[in-house]
């Protein structure tokens, strides 16, 4: 499952200053400790097997691109493996409300009064790749995107950090074939980065995990960046988690107002 509404901010440092700051010993960050293959897929299997049943969030958004900058507040509510809820607000204002359940994506337009219902498996068909709920979950949780602990996986050989791919060599496989890319935290208790590249319309998306917090046994995002590549456009999306309550249990549900028309 992917969304392609997802990013992350990439960092390159190619100085000469740098180059020689690594080549001093001194500099070198130390080696972590080792990390059979094995243990760190049975790690990211652990890290995707916990989720709280109920999540109620308040996210702060900014969003960029090479033709607008905005921020908005969104209201977001899961319900483990059955739906989400969002609504996104303008200064306190909703504009848009959205519902995705098992099967489909029902987003209510408040500023122009339509509503649109799209089936899962016709986005999937849409945009190339598979589009599931499931996949948004796992990025509001922090999980591994993606991650099937039934697919074989390649360990990269970097003692100075825990990465581990899809796929061996990213020019070596089929074009439909997705490559997912995971960077596990030194702490080995929750991720540090995912990559996803698509192939298929050379579309890359990062996600960086800048902060975690930890509420009611769980651990969950706090900060989050995301960049998304494709050969069109270049979309950078922070998020913060501004609120967070996973005990009280909540309704999802969405009513189109009888007047809304299908949005063209």
């Amino acid at each position: 499952m992917l969304n392609k509404g997802m990013c992350a901010l990439l960092l390159l440092f190619m100085t000469a200053s740098c180059a020689k700051q690594w080549s001093d010993a001194t500099s070198r960050p130390d080696k972590l400790q080792k990390l059979k293959q094995k243990d760190f897929v049975a790690k990211l299997d652990s890290i995707s097997a916990t989720a709280p049943r109920h999540m109620y969030t308040k996210l702060k958004v900014s969003f960029k691109d090479s033709e607008r900058k905005i921020s908005f507040k969104t209201t977001l509510k899961a319900v483990n493996d059955s739906a989400l809820s969002a609504i996104v607000s303008f200064a306190r204002i909703p504009v848009f409300s959205a519902l995705i359940d098992t099967t489909n994506l029902t987003i209510i337009n408040k500023k122009d009064k339509c509503y649109s219902v799209q089936k899962l498996k016709d986005l999937t068909s849409d945009l190339g790749v598979s589009f599931e709920r499931s996949g948004i979950e796992e990025s509001i949780y922090g999980h591994a995107i993606g991650f099937n602990n039934e697919q074989k996986y390649f360990m990269h050989n970097d003692p100075y950090s825990y990465t581990i791919s899809s796929h061996r060599k990213t020019n070596n496989r089929k074009k439909k074939e997705v490559v997912y890319t995971y960077v596990l935290h030194e702490n080995q208790k929750h991720l540090s980065s995912t990559k996803i590249n698509v192939p298929m319309d050379s579309t890359q998306i990062q996600i960086n995990y800048l902060s975690w917090q930890e509420s009611d046994g769980y651990r969950l995002p706090k900060k989050m960046e995301i960049e998304v590549r494709s050969p069109q456009r270049t979309m950078n999306i922070a998020l913060e988690y501004t609120k967070l309550d996973l005990i009280t249990p909540e309704a999802l549900f969405l009513i189109i107002p009888e007047k809304y028309e299908k949005c063209n």
